[in-house]
């Protein structure tokens, strides 16, 4: 239950915000001196679908929903041709969620389709080698446990990496992030039998904690996100306990993590309103923030310094694509 209502929270925001704001889907010119920064397009989500934001500030509406459907956490392809998403459909006549599809489609909006019939835990999806294969995590809404899984752009080939009891919230966990160099995924996880930030093989072998939770605590990692060159990561971590949120940097390994900005805990749940994702060329990470009383885009040095908005609107889940985009 818990589940439904986190997800709830964040589509009610969505829809808040939307309802509010008439006319906010054209405000998203970024700053002039953003605009000369910035190389590559960003996908983000609304409350009516998937937007590309293009290096000049413009948007373009590629997916279009309404109704008791919301299109969740686009990404990008390696080759930047494809995009991967995941569909949520709610049937309020049972309380809330009822399940997401895995679809994909031309980074022109064109083809769009389902990945087989494949049902996820809305907790987004990652393109491995080759942009032949999807990894995305959560068990399918009602089953008892959670999942981490791959499987073939065509539908085929389905297959558990990893398996845990029921976690919650099950929104902390997985949202998994493939390497540069193919060779790891990196996903969050409170599902045991180990939690925290950790790292598997796309073989479901060498499974390893890169940062682990403190005790007594109520540690949570999501939404973890390899650099361009696959030297750092930036993910979530959400202390329960002190209500706090904070975008870390850390090596791959795990190792030195560092708090690059610290955001307000009422973006709830830990990774629904997206993650941070690194620019085409490592010096910027973009995240969602708000803005008044709307969810925005924001970016800040990767190193640190001062974070400016992007994106003004109800938009949320950036992901940027590579330069040329």
């Amino acid at each position: 239950m818990r589940c439904r209502r986190l997800r709830l929270v964040l589509l009610t925001a969505i829809a808040a915000a939307a309802s509010s704001a008439a006319g906010a889907l054209s405000q998203a010119a970024p700053d002039a001196h953003l605009a000369r920064a910035v190389r590559g397009s960003i996908l983000v989500t609304a409350h009516s679908g998937v937007y590309r934001r293009d290096a000049s500030g413009a948007l373009t509406q590629l997916t279009k929903v309404a109704g008791a459907q919301v299109d969740l956490y686009p990404v990008w392809s390696r080759a930047a041709s494809r995009i991967a998403f995941e569909r949520e459909r709610l049937n309020h006549a049972k309380g809330g969620l009822e399940s997401c599809s895995l679809m994909v489609l031309n980074s022109n909006g064109s083809d769009l389709h389902q990945v087989g019939q494949v049902r996820t835990g809305c907790s987004g999806a990652s393109w491995g080698p080759n942009d032949d294969r999807l990894v995305f995590g959560g068990g399918p809404p009602g089953a008892n446990g959670a999942t981490l899984r791959v499987v073939n752009l065509d539908g085929t080939g389905l297959r558990t990496l990893l398996r845990g009891r029921y976690a919650n919230p099950p929104e902390a966990g997985t949202h998994p992030t493939w390497s540069p160099d193919g060779r790891t995924i990196v996903f969050g996880w409170s599902a045991g039998p180990v939690s925290g930030l950790l790292a598997i093989r796309p073989d479901g072998t060498h499974l390893r904690t890169l940062v682990r939770p403190r005790p007594r605590r109520g540690d949570l990692f999501a939404q973890p996100s390899w650099s361009r060159d696959g030297k750092r990561l930036a993910f979530f971590h959400v202390d329960s306990i002190a209500r706090t949120r904070t975008i870390t940097v850390s090596t791959s390994s795990g190792l030195r993590p560092h708090a690059l900005a610290r955001l307000p805990d009422r973006l709830a749940p830990p990774g629904g309103f997206g993650g941070p994702s690194w620019s085409t060329n490592d010096s910027l990470i973009a995240f969602p923030g708000q803005c008044r009383q709307q969810a925005c885009v924001w970016t800040i040095p990767s190193g640190g310094g001062i974070r400016q908005v992007l994106i003004r609107g109800i938009f949320v889940q950036p992901d940027w694509g590579p330069a040329g985009t």
